[in-house]
């Protein structure tokens, strides 16, 4: 369970659903966190990442609950510089395929979800959400083709394990 104000999640026995843990580290305002495998739990971590200048930024984050280890998948230094600085302070999403190895993580108000391999943090895909807004009342006069970006949800698998 992600306690995402409290910049902490907890892990719930799935009996009895008690606390077994409170997992805190160098996230803040995670959310979507989900259990990988063992005692490791991937979450899209809001705003713990920071560019070089210091400026926050969202990250595909790894914590190892029994040793407190943090992995950073996505960012890192084989991303492309023009996904590098993705942020949400808020929203966003995270899926893992069926086969635990790509994840997909949504950055909703940018309009823009990455699919990278989770064993290093490839780029696999980067989906932008694009639409054609030449309809709108202000570009009507200018009979111009406009698009522009806007919120993209949440990028799930499908049951053949596509985006």
């Amino acid at each position: 369970m992600s306690m995402r104000s409290l910049h902490a999640f907890a892990i719930l026995d799935r009996e009895t659903h008690r606390l077994k843990r409170m997992v805190r580290g160098g996230f803040m305002m995670q959310h979507s966190v989900l259990h990988f495998e063992g005692s490791r739990f991937l979450m899209l971590d809001n705003q713990g990442g920071r560019t070089a200048d210091g400026t926050r930024l969202s990250r595909l984050l790894m914590v190892d609950a029994a040793n407190g280890e943090e992995t950073t998948i996505f960012p890192n230094h084989r991303t492309p510089d023009h996904l590098r600085e993705l942020y949400t302070f808020e929203d966003g999403g995270l899926a893992i395929s069926p086969d635990r190895s790509r994840a997909l993580v949504t950055f909703t108000k940018e309009g823009k979800a990455v699919e990278v391999r989770i064993a290093d943090g490839t780029v696999l895909v980067a989906f932008h959400s694009l639409h054609n807004v030449s309809r709108r009342k202000r570009f009507l006069k200018k009979r111009a083709t406009r698009t522009a970006s806007t919120h993209l949800s949440e990028v799930r698998y499908g049951a053949n394990g596509k985006p």
